[in-house]
C-alpha cells in the first residue's frame, strides 16, 4: 500500500484503520469474541472493553442469557443474589409501609390485622409497590450480573416494542372484558361470588382508588412477568437446551407466589402461566403477556374498588372452578391469536442479525430493515446497540451492532489482470470519433487484454 493511500476496504469500517501489521481475520470480521463490543477492531488476542455481551443473532428469547459470560454455573450465582435481592427489596417496601403507618397513625384498630394501614387504598398502594419492585432488581441482575443488556429482558430487540404492545393491548382488553362477563354471569346469584365487602365506597373514593390502581397496577402486573416469564426462563435457559423446562419451573413457581387457596385456583394460575410462558417464546419477547396480565388485573382491582372489596386478602389462588374453566378456553384462545396476528405483522422471534430462519421475522414497525439487506454476520449482529459507524452501501443499519466490515474491494471486470486499463488504439478515441482500428467493440463488463 503506498504511502498516504486509501489502504483496504476493510480498513474503512467501523473505527480507527488498523496498523497494516494486523492481518484481516478470516470471513472479513473480527472473531464472534468481539460481538459484545461494536466498532472494536483490536487485533486477535487483544482483550476487548468490559461491556454487556449479548447472545448470538439467532437465539430464541429463553437463549438469551446464553452470551458466553460467566462459566458453566455463573447462572446458579445470579439466581442466588437477584432471589436475595428480591427478598430484601419486598421487606424493604413493608418495613417503610408499617414505619409510615405507625408515624402518621393510620394503622388498623385491631393488632392481629393483616394490613398496615386502615385505608385499604394506601395499603394496596405498599402492596402493588412491594411486587414492582422487581422490575429494577432483575433489570440489574441481567446487566450486572448476567452481563448482557437488560433490555434483552424485555424482547430479543433488546428492548419493549411499544407498537407491538399497543396492539396486543387492542387485543386483551377488550377479551378480558368477555372473559370476566361470562365468569360473573356464571357464577350470578351463587353465595360463593356474591360481594364481600362495603359496597360502593362513593364517587369521590372509587376515582381516587381507580387512580392509584391505574397508574401502579400496570408496574406490578409486568413487574410479575419480568421476574417470571423474563429473567427467571432465561437464567434457567442459560443451563438447559429446551425452553419447555424454564417455562414449566417458572409457571410453577408463578402459581405458587400466590398462595395456597382453592386447587382450582392453583390450577388455573398453573395452566395459563404455561400458556403465557409458550407466547413469550413464540413472539420473542413480554409485551403479549403483560398487556393481558395488566389488562386482567385491572379489571379485576376496579371491581373490587367498587364493591369495596380492596381490603380482602384472597388472590387469583382463590378463584372458584368456573373461572378455571372459562380460563381453559381463554387462555390459548388469546395466546392462539396472538402468535398469528405476530406473524402476519412479522414480529421478532429470535435475535437479529441473520438472515431470517423459518418462522422468524421481524418487528414490527421497527425500522429495522427487513429481508437480505438488513441480515448481517452472526458475529456482528449478535453485538448490543450502539452507534452505527458510516454506512458502506443503501442496506439498511441492523437492529444491533454496527455496519458489517467490508472485504478487500473486487477487482472491477472492466480492467485488465495486470496494470492499468487497456488505452483504446491510436485515432480510435472520442476525439477521433471513429471506432477501434478492427473487431467489434468489446461488450461492457469484458475482459480487454493490454
Amino acid at each position: 500500500m503506498p504511502p498516504g493511500g486509501p489502504g483496504p476496504a476493510w480498513h474503512q469500517g467501523v473505527g480507527p484503520a488498523q496498523p497494516q501489521g494486523w492481518p484481516q481475520p478470516p470471513g472479513n470480521g473480527w472473531p464472534q469474541g468481539w460481538q459484545g463490543h461494536p466498532g472494536w477492531q483490536g487485533p486477535p488476542g487483544a482483550v476487548p472493553p468490559a461491556g454487556p455481551v449479548r447472545a448470538e443473532a439467532g437465539s430464541r428469547y429463553d437463549q438469551q442469557g446464553r452470551n458466553g459470560q460467566g462459566g458453566r454455573f455463573g447462572w446458579l450465582g445470579e439466581l442466588s443474589l437477584v432471589v436475595l435481592l428480591l427478598f430484601v427489596g419486598i421487606v424493604v417496601v413493608t418495613g417503610f409501609a408499617a414505619v409510615l403507618a405507625a408515624v402518621l397513625d393510620a394503622g388498623p384498630d385491631s393488632p392481629d390485622s393483616e394490613v398496615f394501614f386502615e385505608d385499604p387504598v394506601a395499603d394496596m398502594a405498599f402492596q402493588l409497590v412491594g411486587i414492582a419492585i422487581g422490575i429494577p432488581v432483575v433489570l440489574w441482575g441481567a446487566r450486572y450480573l448476567g452481563r448482557r443488556p437488560a433490555g434483552t429482558v424485555s424482547s430479543v430487540l433488546g428492548r419493549l416494542r411499544w407498537k407491538w404492545l399497543g396492539l396486543c393491548a387492542a387485543v386483551a382488553v377488550p377479551m378480558i372484558i368477555v372473559q370476566f362477563g361470562i365468569m360473573i354471569a356464571w357464577t350470578w346469584g351463587e353465595e360463593s361470588a356474591e360481594p364481600a365487602g362495603d359496597g360502593f365506597p362513593g364517587w369521590t373514593a372509587f376515582l381516587v382508588s381507580l387512580a392509584v390502581l391505574g397508574a401502579l397496577v400496570p408496574f406490578q402486573a409486568a413487574a410479575e412477568e419480568y421476574v417470571f416469564r423474563g429473567w427467571l426462563v432465561q437464567v434457567i435457559g442459560r443451563a438447559v437446551r429446551s425452553p419447555w423446562p424454564a417455562v414449566v419451573i417458572a409457571s410453577l413457581l408463578f402459581a405458587l407466589a400466590h398462595g395456597f387457596g382453592e386447587l382450582s385456583g392453583f390450577i388455573l394460575l398453573f395452566y395459563s402461566a404455561l400458556w403465557w410462558g409458550w407466547l413469550v417464546i413464540r413472539t420473542g419477547g413480554l409485551e403479549a403477556v403483560i398487556t393481558m396480565h395488566a389488562a386482567n388485573n385491572l379489571l379485576a382491582f376496579g371491581l373490587a374498588a367498587g364493591f369495596g372489596e380492596l381490603a380482602s386478602t384472597e388472590t387469583a389462588a382463590d378463584a372458584p372452578w368456573q373461572a378455571m374453566a372459562v380460563e381453559f378456553v381463554f387462555a390459548p384462545l388469546y395466546c392462539l391469536v396472538m402468535a398469528r396476528i405476530a406473524d402476519r405483522k412479522g414480529v421478532a422471534r429470535v435475535s437479529p442479525g441473520e438472515g431470517p430462519r423459518a418462522g422468524a421475522g421481524t418487528e414490527i414497525a421497527t425500522g429495522a430493515g427487513a429481508g437480505p439487506a438488513a441480515a448481517v454476520g452472526p458475529g456482528l449482529a449478535a453485538s448490543h446497540a450502539s452507534t452505527p459507524g458510516p454506512a458502506s452501501g443503501p442496506a439498511a443499519a441492523p437492529a444491533y451492532g454496527p455496519e458489517p466490515v467490508p472485504g478487500p474491494e473486487p477487482a472491477s471486470e472492466s480492467r485488465s489482470t495486470s496494470g492499468p486499463a487497456a488505452e483504446p488504439e491510436s485515432g480510435s478515441g472520442p476525439e477521433s470519433g471513429s471506432g477501434p482500428e478492427s473487431g467489434p467493440e468489446p461488450a461492457p463488463g469484458s475482459r480487454v487484454d493490454p
